[in-house]
């Protein structure tokens, strides 16, 4: 048997998939249990029996669904509160019941089940403190009448669910260009100094992120118009299209082709997201018109590739069109974003960039907003580097650095102060869910407490987290301006790390760990009055239950 966890980015799935793990041996189950980012799902859907997702991506529901489609493997949401306390256990119990359930339906007809995509666990609780979404009112009432319907269409559009995972998929090469980072801060140690220089790591990876982008997107657009026909061809063809559209300069005597290397770094991801889409547009529309008929005596091989020959030079010479022109389509595709870049790279920009992050965070909504976010910051953080190769300063601030360095405390809302006070409660189950979750917050893997205290539509739980996404930026921004701490100038993005650790490589500086712990005792702050709020009253529910009990 095969049970697949899934989220987000594959982190707190697998901290669940460990304690089912544990359960499964611990009752002698021979189960293999593996967790894996919804980026990966279908490379690892062959052979399982079940996969089972995190709850914080309810909303990408019907994107999910779509994901499996074909594939006959039922999907269930893991139930919010052993996700929360990352109760292994319960997790298991729940799959087995379904796997069981779905087996008996199976088998007692002829076609397939209705459960057999699940969309909804059996027996799910609604949200914690919520209330009939008929009767809601206000911010709660708009968000679950007219914000959720409307993110779950964009969720589970082809092409933003593509540049998701594209993104997603690009993350490795964006860390190994931090490990670079890290031993250039090491190196400024003169006991250190003997470290070789390996700079030229960044460049060949976080250096080359645009050029990625622009191969892994038309692949996953083809994949999610189940256009499998022609993807190879259609990678190919926008890494050429790419390429192009960067105005390349080509001595044909010395035979050498010079390309700018911020056009097709972090700067260029825009212009991938472009030509990556009108790639896939292309491709898509040649696949629905073929050369041959269908009955046609020749090998599918020898028609896959005529077929493909028509779109690969419709894009390409769209793109030579330009480039002979003398017509610099990239700057034109940044020009029409500097905008949003300007705006992004102001204190409101900061503050917009955290704030809406958070709110739809503490309603369940995760990764929406990483397409226009990260983009910000890994231009920002571009620019940045290419400002100190040049003997300028570091301006750039609204970065992945500052947020995931200086203000990410235990993850997204700062939990892990909170996590420390659940450690120390007087509710049992308060004090319950900060034991199991601390460890995760250590590496700011944070959606089991959100969903565990939860903070998820938690009336209490929720303002605190609004608040400390817009103070903390303004702290940070604050620090950084009067030259309080260094302005990150070289990708640091190993996320996972603890906190104070990233602080002190991201800004290269110790000040960077001092400013870290000043936000982390202002978000303290923040939390403390609300969960003294929300810890009374979870201590007068288990009072009240044990006097019921007759236990005081």
């Amino acid at each position: 048997m095969k049970i697949l966890l899934m989220c987000g980015a594959g982190a707190s799935s697998g901290f669940m998939a460990q304690s089912m793990r544990k359960a499964a041996s611990a009752q002698g189950l021979d189960i293999e249990i593996i967790a894996r980012s919804d980026a990966e799902l279908k490379n690892n859907i062959a052979g399982a029996n079940l996969v089972m997702v995190g709850p914080h991506l309810e909303y990408n529901q019907e994107a999910i669904s779509k994901s499996l489609e074909g594939t006959g493997v039922p999907f269930i949401f893991i139930d919010k509160e052993a996700y929360g306390a990352l109760d292994g256990a319960a997790a298991l119990k729940q799959a087995l019941d379904f796997i069981g359930s779905n087996e008996v339906v199976q088998a007692n007809t002829s076609v397939p089940a209705e459960s057999s995509v699940a969309t909804k666990k059996k027996g799910q609780k609604a949200p914690e403190n919520a209330e009939d979404p008929a009767d809601q009112k206000g911010v709660v009432g708009w968000v679950n009448r007219a914000l959720a319907p409307t993110l779950n269409k964009i969720c589970a559009n082809d092409y933003v669910a593509a540049i998701q995972e594209s993104i997603m998929s690009v993350l490795p090469m964006i860390m190994v260009g931090s490990v670079a980072s890290m031993v250039s801060v090491f190196r400024n140690f003169e006991i250190l100094a003997w470290l070789p220089d390996i700079s030229l790591l960044n460049t060949f990876s976080f250096g080359l992120v645009g050029l990625f982008l622009s191969f892994m997107l038309p692949m996953k657009i083809m994949e999610k118009k189940d256009n499998l026909k022609l993807k190879n061809s259609a990678c190919l063809t926008g890494i050429a299209l790419f390429l192009v559209v960067c105005v390349p300069t080509i001595d044909g005597d010395a035979g050498t082709m010079a390309l700018m290397t911020n056009k097709i770094g972090a700067s260029g991801m825009l212009v991938a997201v472009v030509t990556g889409i009108f790639t896939a547009v292309v491709f898509g529309f040649a696949s629905r018109h073929s050369l041959f008929k269908k009955d046609t005596i020749m090998p599918d091989i020898v028609v896959n590739w005529v077929d493909s020959l028509i779109p690969v030079a419709v894009c390409i010479l769209v793109g030579l069109a330009f480039y002979w022109n003398g017509f610099d389509v990239s700057l034109v595709i940044q020009s029409l974003f500097e905008p949003i870049q300007a705006i992004g790279q102001t204190l409101p920009g900061m503050i917009l960039c955290s704030f809406l992050t958070m709110f739809l965070y503490s309603f369940g909504f995760t990764w929406i907003l990483s397409p226009i976010v990260m983009t910000i910051w890994y231009a920002g953080i571009d620019a940045n580097a290419l400002a100190v190769a040049a003997g300028g300063v570091a301006t750039n601030m609204n970065l992945m650095e500052t947020f995931h360095g200086l203000q990410y405390i235990g993850g997204q809302g700062a939990t892990l102060t909170l996590c420390l006070l659940l450690m120390f409660s007087r509710s049992r189950r308060l004090k319950a869910i900060g034991r199991v979750t601390i460890v995760p917050s250590i590496f700011n893997v944070n959606e089991p407490i959100v969903f565990g205290a939860p903070v998820v539509w938690n009336p209490i739980l929720m303002i605190p987290m609004w608040i400390i996404s817009i103070v903390l930026p303004i702290v940070t921004w604050l620090a950084l301006t009067i030259g309080f701490c260094p302005v990150p100038s070289a990708p640091f993005q190993l996320w996972f790390l603890p906190i104070y650790i990233q602080a002190y490589f991201a800004t290269g500086s110790v000040m960077g760990v001092v400013l870290c712990l000043i936000n982390t005792a202002i978000s303290l702050l923040i939390w403390l009055p609300f969960f003294k709020v929300y810890e009374s009253q979870e201590y007068a529910k288990e009072l009240a239950e044990e006097e019921a009990k007759g236990l005081i």
